[in-house]
């Protein structure tokens, strides 16, 4: 049995539980969180409410400490839970990001990345695709020697 993704819901597929940092933060603090909890993506909070998203790669050409706000990608592109996993993975295909912070009603209640869309691609795969033989193209004529008059 197929499961048609275009039809599914970001409420069935994102992360509940959402590591987040505050735009005051240093990035050190942020660095930090992606190692401790082997993530990617930080929502940054302020006062309950979205205001970006930090990705560990934002921080690869940040020297010094600087605070959150000044690496974070704002204003965040967010989605609902009732939207479609298409419409996610459009979403970040066309902004070029890997994720999306979840909203209802204005709070927070979940993330969803790249990577679960990946995972979600995947399931039910109990083993990668077989190596397939490759084939040989038709063998080469010896090389003409050229005669010259």
């Amino acid at each position: 049995m197929q499961i048609c993704l275009c039809f599914m819901r970001i409420h069935d597929v994102m992360r509940r539980q959402v590591r987040t940092i505050l735009p005051s933060a240093p990035v050190s603090l942020a660095r930090e969180l992606f190692r401790r909890y082997d993530i990617h993506h930080l929502v940054v909070l302020q006062s309950k409410a979205v205001s970006g998203v930090i990705a560990d790669r934002d921080l690869l050409d940040v020297s010094g400490d600087p605070e959150v706000k000044s690496v974070m990608t704002h204003p965040p592109v967010t989605i609902t839970p009732d939207e479609t996993v298409r419409k996610a993975a459009a979403l970040m295909t066309g902004h070029g990001i890997g994720s999306l912070p979840v909203i209802d009603d204005g709070k927070l209640v979940g993330i969803i990345t790249s990577y679960d869309l990946l995972a979600l691609i995947a399931k039910g795969t109990v083993h990668p695709a077989p190596q397939r033989e490759r084939p040989i193209l038709a063998r080469r004529s010896p090389k003409r020697k050229s005669v010259s008059v």
